[in-house]
């Protein structure tokens, strides 16, 4: 028996041991409810569809500005031919002036293509203007045109393009945010959007005229794919979608869901036709209403286009505003 005393011991202490490393040190965390799990996964979704607005705004102004830009590009040739018509011109005057002993440094002058060069050159032409200050001018003139525009139109561009960048990486987070939180969702025996299905249906609501047009576009990309910044053919964000639905009855509505809604006659809730665009969520959201109660619309982010019923629960809790193209 006294042999058998120490192995008892031993085991005893292993089972402490063992008790010790499967029990937490600290307050377990009870895991989320699939129902709390939705309600993160529905917030997470409306701060993506603000996100995505801003992305798109910022994108239509990299549009403009990148428009701008290569509009004074053009205008930056037009101004460098002038530029090297007058340059020729001057160093013309400058080795006639060196020849004659006029002045003593031109040669430097001569050869510089560049406009900034130019500039920085102002002894030589402090000389040179007091015979011929209506040339001098009209170079110095043409090469301070062409640097000034390169640079506005090149740094506002930049700008854009920046905050471009940052929404960007801000959406990347909360689009990652979201498929952890779909994955919860799956893992508590929930269920979440699946991008697989058919394409296209057939609007059979009341809409007549331009109305009917759009939403017969718009119902044929059911089952596209939602994504932040598509204008289609194979996915849409909400904005996308409505915009490009309204352009093949040939009406333009702009991009995002503020200009959108800016450039539509509001209505109210209780007087929407079909074609009218509905805004939710601080018009961070937009769809387009087909009569009847229901909605047309591209979702968020795992969802695909679809009709919805808005006459009551989350669209019609969170419903802003109309507008009638």
């Amino acid at each position: 028996m006294a042999s058998d005393r120490p192995r008892r011991i031993w085991s005893t202490a292993c089972l402490a041991v063992a008790v010790t490393l499967v029990l937490p040190t600290g307050v377990a965390h009870a895991e989320p409810s699939v129902t709390e799990a939705r309600k993160k996964l529905e917030k997470l979704n409306k701060q993506v569809d603000q996100l995505v607005e801003k992305y798109n705004q910022v994108n239509e102004d990299l549009k403009a500005a990148k428009k701008k830009y290569l509009a004074t590009q053009k205008t930056a040739k037009r101004e460098l031919a002038t530029y090297e018509q007058l340059r020729t011109q001057i160093a013309q005057m400058a080795a006639s002036a060196y020849k004659n002993g006029d002045m003593g440094e031109v040669t430097q002058f001569v050869s510089a293509g560049n406009p900034q060069t130019v500039l920085d050159q102002v002894a030589v032409f402090t000389h040179l203007s007091e015979n011929r200050s209506s040339q001098i001018s009209q170079f110095l003139s043409a090469a301070q045109r062409v640097q000034r525009q390169q640079a506005q139109a090149k740094g506002a561009y930049d700008e854009v393009l920046a905050k471009a960048n940052e929404l960007k990486t801000q959406k990347t987070k909360v689009e990652k945010s979201i498929k952890t939180q779909e994955a919860l969702i799956r893992r508590l025996g929930g269920t979440t959007p699946s991008r697989s299905g058919p394409v296209g249906a057939t609007y059979n609501g009341p809409a007549s005229g331009s109305a009917r047009t759009a939403l017969n576009f718009a119902y044929a990309q059911i089952g596209k794919p939602y994504q932040y910044g598509a204008e289609g053919p194979g996915s849409y964000d909400c904005s996308g979608l409505t915009m490009k639905a309204w352009a093949a009855a040939g009406v333009s509505i702009t991009r995002t869901t503020h200009s959108q809604h800016a450039a539509t006659r509001r209505v109210s809730y209780e007087n929407l036709q079909p074609g009218d665009l509905v805004f939710f969520s601080g018009l961070g959201h937009v769809g387009m209403y087909a009569g009847n109660g229901q909605m047309v619309h591209a979702p968020s982010s795992g969802k695909n286009v679809q009709v919805v019923n808005i006459t009551s629960g989350y669209y019609r809790q969170n419903f802003h505003s109309a507008g009638r193209p």
